[in-house]
């Protein structure tokens, strides 16, 4: 029964994405402040379809807990980047409903589909890149490989918050050099462990869908009222929508450092959360605290009303 609900989820989500676009040419004034969302999530369950028809896997597949955890935690990992953006002044945010209680409801449910959405996206590559197995050079680590990437991701991680003009796109890789040493050694899914083994299918997998979310993100704001604007020290010229074209290249970085910072959640919520409920509510408490501390930061500095 749950397989031929997934599969029926490729013509809900075509549905409700064509009939939000309807709306929104239409000049409904709910469908242009509410467009990202009736069309970003309906496109993540078009393609949870179509990886579950090619390949078995689905999202919906996972235990509900499992599902809920990957969105609430995603509200969490894209506010880290929205931290930054409060020194990097990167971009802002335009034509948000004014009642908080709507901006903060909107804020969350867009930002819980970051992590699903290059989830699937690299499920979905990753179905197509392994019927060819796509190699990669071998590399051996060690430990004074993991000194230097811990100290080069702190290094610009330093770079960024102290001369942000000039080093912005830093932020876009400091943690897969501060996170990957720390998977692999910890066992979870990693670059490095892969690498190990001449396997580039996940990196490629996920190098491949974070350009490809980004470019779908770019496409659906550029068209939704409520809305993110670029404003860039430098790369400011051929803008695609909304993004300066060079800046596309920094998505596939991001979907790295999500990749990453995602997989420590996972090793954290398995060692210490599993079985213990006071645990969980005490973690969740503590990340709802800081999306709401990070939600009133950008309503001060990000947003433009």
């Amino acid at each position: 029964m749950r397989g031929k609900l997934i599969r029926a989820n490729l013509f809900l989500g075509a549905a409700v994405l064509a009939g939000a676009a309807l709306l929104l040419v239409s000049g409904s004034a709910f469908m242009r402040t509410w467009f990202y969302l009736f069309a970003w999530w309906p496109f993540i369950l078009i393609l949870d379809s179509l990886n579950y028809r090619k390949g078995g896997s689905s999202l919906f597949t996972r235990p509900e807990r499992d599902a809920l955890f990957m969105a609430f935690v995603s509200v969490s990992v894209w506010l880290v980047f929205e931290l930054f953006n409060l020194r990097l002044r990167n971009w802002s945010y335009h034509e948000l409903p004014n009642p908080l209680w709507q901006r903060w409801l909107g804020y969350f449910t867009a930002f819980a589909s970051v992590v699903p959405a290059l989830m699937v996206l690299a499920e979905f590559f990753r179905q197509r890149l392994a019927e060819r197995r796509m190699p990669f050079p071998r590399f051996k680590t060690s430990d004074r490989f993991f000194c230097l990437s811990a100290s080069f991701g702190f290094l610009l991680l330093a770079a960024t918050l102290l001369w942000p003009r000039l080093f912005f796109p830093c932020v876009w890789l400091c943690f897969i050099f501060l996170l990957e040493p720390l998977n692999f050694h910890l066992g979870n899914p990693s670059l490095l462990s892969d690498w190990e083994r001449r396997d580039g299918t996940r990196f490629w997998s996920w190098a491949a869908a974070g350009l490809t979310t980004g470019f779908v993100w770019e496409f659906f704001n550029f068209w939704a009222g409520s809305h993110w604007e670029y404003s860039l020290p430098y790369f400011e010229f051929g803008r695609i929508f909304q993004m300066p074209v060079l800046g596309y290249l920094g998505f596939i970085p991001f979907a790295l450092e999500v990749m990453a910072i995602y997989g420590l959640l996972c090793y954290v919520r398995r060692r210490f959360l599993a079985h213990r409920w006071l645990a969980k509510i005490s973690a969740a408490a503590l990340l709802l605290a800081f999306d709401a501390v990070v939600f009133a930061l950008m309503d001060k500095f990000t947003w433009r009303p």
